[in-house]
């Protein structure tokens, strides 16, 4: 039973990630677990729907004018930050919008580095100076750390 348990928390995780990913799937469907994780999924399928998948149509849209990915490195925003070259466990969607996944099994923190400029969380906390690392960001079972770049 742990073992599922901890097997189950770690499907959740990559389901939270799907969520942020141009096109979201289910590797095991929602409702072979229990009504807590069919509700986060209900939630993630929601922000896939609201946030993610109209800016990744409008991104899709200029892919052929400038040849820029979709899904981007730190380092795309940030080139002159050696840190941000470093960092292979976060990504963008554009150029705003950036995720940091917790993809370590049985975490409910993790290490975020958000490059110079003003960024806003997904708690809707503002961070104005950086470049700066969160060390141990706390992110519950049913929540993906994700930030927004304030022009």
């Amino acid at each position: 039973m742990f073992s599922w348990f901890r097997w189950q928390k770690s499907d959740i995780r990559w389901l939270e990630l799907s969520a942020f990913m141009p096109a979201m799937q289910f590797s095991i469907p929602p409702w072979a677990y229990d009504n807590e994780v069919v509700q986060i999924a209900q939630k993630f399928t929601e922000l896939h729907e609201t946030l993610v998948a109209p800016r990744v149509l409008e991104l899709a849209g200029e892919v052929l004018d400038t040849g820029d990915p979709i899904i981007r490195p730190l380092w795309w925003i940030a080139n002159d930050d050696e840190a941000a070259y470093k960092i292979d466990s976060q990504f963008l969607i554009g150029d705003d919008l950036m995720v940091a996944p917790v993809l370590e099994p049985g975490k409910q923190e993790r290490d975020i580095y958000l490059p110079a400029g003003r960024w806003r969380s997904y708690k809707g906390e503002h961070f104005d100076k950086g470049p700066m690392y969160l060390t141990d960001y706390p992110v519950d079972l049913d929540e993906i750390a994700f930030f927004t770049w304030v022009h």
